[in-house]
């Protein structure tokens, strides 16, 4: 069977439209998830770094609490002359800390001599702090947080690793993550005399954080070699308290430069692998430990499932799908209705959109036909209504805009565009026909005042107020123009006389100093005016602004609110 022209054209058609369709989505498709990666990636290492700073805000308000305990009077009392009072006045200060920092599992107070001897304890157990009585109290002096706080200076923290708790009878926190921060208690004589010591309970701590971070992030923490702390499957925590070190860089190579100290931050995606059950998108970054400390540094992350970040762009591709699809049949569909639309009716159409292109509304139309040449002939009619109503309005928008490009948008009085064709056409009518032209510049005394106690919504007000008044008072053939700021112009031409322009001017100075209402406020300034005219102050719009501008700030120099003519005469006095 052979194909005619038509229905080979039908076909090309048809193919050209479903691959570019095709071709379309897969390009969407590609930069959408590109974008949502990247976007997630973003998101990813801003809450790493929002959880690094609570990790520090956290640190320093802990200190904040070990520097009040250790300077205060009753702990200098206990080390030094113990006594029941002391013990029970630190007993209670302890148990209000614990009670105001759920994360606190234990506050000690443990003396230099005696090998470290807890003097005060309070521990948390499942009703809340207990006090450790004297026979459970023990000796710490072989533990770094009393024996490296001992050597440090006055108000400086130590901060021990973070490890497993395995100190006898500590409670809640017992064979749970624990560190401990420490800080050494000195004497008036300068002499470390003890230490207090607070036990924080780092898992606690680190699901308390993640209460606030989407449900799908997963959180990490490594110490400074890459042993494992924080992990999603707690299986893989804290290896090396059990002899078997699970390290982060093992898990998670591209963390390896971070553990060397290489990088301060990074954003990679993981494969899914033996140590991934499914592909992440992870952020971490090094804090450095900025206080004393067995640990340097720790690693800090974040990850994201992938699929989850991809769930939107999978929604996405199937909707892409769906009108690649549809977009191939509409394809399909207009061929076959172009190829069997070759005919006399399509030509007659063809005609009628050659008379309309050359501006002829089409009146004569196939549209009442009941097929697709009606179909398309009604389309043609409701296109050509729409398109000279949208003509139409295109128009008016066309005239809307140009007012508004010639109009100040606060004030509706002439912008400067507009005064200057106005103030150029003047002029050129004056050189034709004769005549003058007059330029009053008028800038507000004491409106910056206004803007600094009132506010700009006040000086709007006023703005407002000073352009309706300039209207008002000005015939309709003048052109009252704002410039900008608080700088106004009226443009005046025809028979004008010295006695005209100042009475006009006198006028002018008096509206605009009549207050103004604002809510419970009456807002005042005054004016400024400077004249200008042809031909004594020149017969160019520059000139003319000049002598208009020179003359009212001879005004402004002379004590303001007052009116001056650029060139006195005997018949034109200047007003100040």
């Amino acid at each position: 069977m052979r194909l005619g022209i038509a229905w080979r054209l039908a076909l090309v058609l048809a193919l050209v439209g479903a691959l570019a369709a095709g071709f379309t989505g897969f390009y969407v498709y590609q930069a959408s998830s590109a974008l949502v990666v990247a976007a997630a990636q973003n998101r990813l290492l801003t809450s790493t770094h929002v959880v690094k700073r609570r990790i520090t805000h956290s640190r320093e308000s802990i200190s904040r609490d070990l520097q009040v305990l250790s300077e205060h009077p009753l702990t200098q009392h206990m080390l030094q002359r113990p006594d029941a009072m002391a013990l029970d006045g630190l007993h209670t200060l302890f148990k209000l800390r614990m009670q105001v920092n759920p994360g606190y599992m234990q506050i000690r107070l443990m003396a230099a001599q005696n090998f470290g001897l807890e003097v005060v304890r309070v521990d948390r157990d499942a009703l809340g702090p207990i006090t450790v009585q004297s026979d459970d109290l023990q000796e710490k002096a072989h533990f770094s947080y009393v024996s490296q706080a001992l050597k440090l200076s006055h108000g400086e923290t130590y901060i021990s690793q973070i490890v497993i708790n395995h100190e006898r009878g500590a409670h809640l926190v017992e064979n749970k993550p624990t560190v401990v921060m420490s800080m050494p208690v000195h004497a008036s004589t300068g002499r470390a005399i003890g230490v207090v010591a607070i036990s924080i309970d780092v898992q606690g701590m680190f699901d308390l954080m993640a209460q606030d971070l989407p449900p799908d992030f997963q959180l990490y923490l490594a110490n400074g070699v890459g042993d494992i702390l924080i992990h999603p499957d707690s299986r893989l925590t804290f290896g090396f308290d059990r002899g078997q070190r699970q390290l982060l860089q093992d898990h998670m190579p591209p963390t390896a430069p971070m553990v060397r100290g290489e990088l301060d931050e990074r954003v990679f995606e993981l494969p899914q692998g033996p140590h991934t059950p499914e592909a992440l998108l992870a952020a971490f970054v090094r804090q450095e430990v900025r206080v004393s400390s067995d640990e340097r540094h720790l690693l800090l992350g974040l990850a994201q499932p992938v699929a989850v970040v991809l769930a939107e762009v999978e929604r996405l591709r199937l909707a892409i799908v769906n009108i690649v699809l549809a977009l191939s049949v509409a394809c399909l569909v207009v061929a076959v209705v172009l190829a069997r639309a070759l005919s006399k009716p399509i030509n007659g159409v063809g005609r009628a959109a050659q008379m309309f292109a050359q501006g002829q509304l089409i009146t004569e139309l196939p549209t009442e036909r009941n097929d697709e040449i009606g179909d398309l002939a009604r389309s043609f009619s409701r296109m050509q209504t729409q398109i000279v109503q949208q003509l139409e309005e295109l128009e008016l928008s066309r005239r809307e805009l140009s007012d508004q490009a010639r109009h100040d948008g606060l004030t509706g009085l002439a912008n400067r565009r507009l005064f200057a064709e106005r103030l150029a056409a003047a002029l050129a009518h004056r050189r034709r026909h004769g005549g003058e032209v007059a330029l009053l510049f008028v800038d507000l005394d004491r409106f910056k005042g206004i803007n600094d106690t009132q506010g700009h919504e006040a000086g709007d007000a006023v703005l407002k107020a000073v352009a309706s008044r300039l209207r008002a008072n000005t015939r309709e053939v003048d052109t009252p123009a704002r410039l900008g700021g608080d700088e106004f112009v009226v443009l005046l031409s025809g028979e004008l006389d010295t006695a005209l322009l100042s009475a006009l001017a006198s006028k002018l100075a008096q509206a605009v100093s009549a207050p103004v209402p604002y809510g419970e406020h009456l807002l005042q300034v005054g004016c400024s005016i400077g004249i200008g005219r042809t031909p004594v102050d020149g017969d160019t719009a520059d000139q003319l602004l000049a002598a208009a501008d020179q003359a009212m700030y001879a005004v402004k120099s002379m004590g303001r609110n007052g009116v001056r003519f650029a060139t006195p005469t005997p018949d034109a006095p200047s007003q100040g």
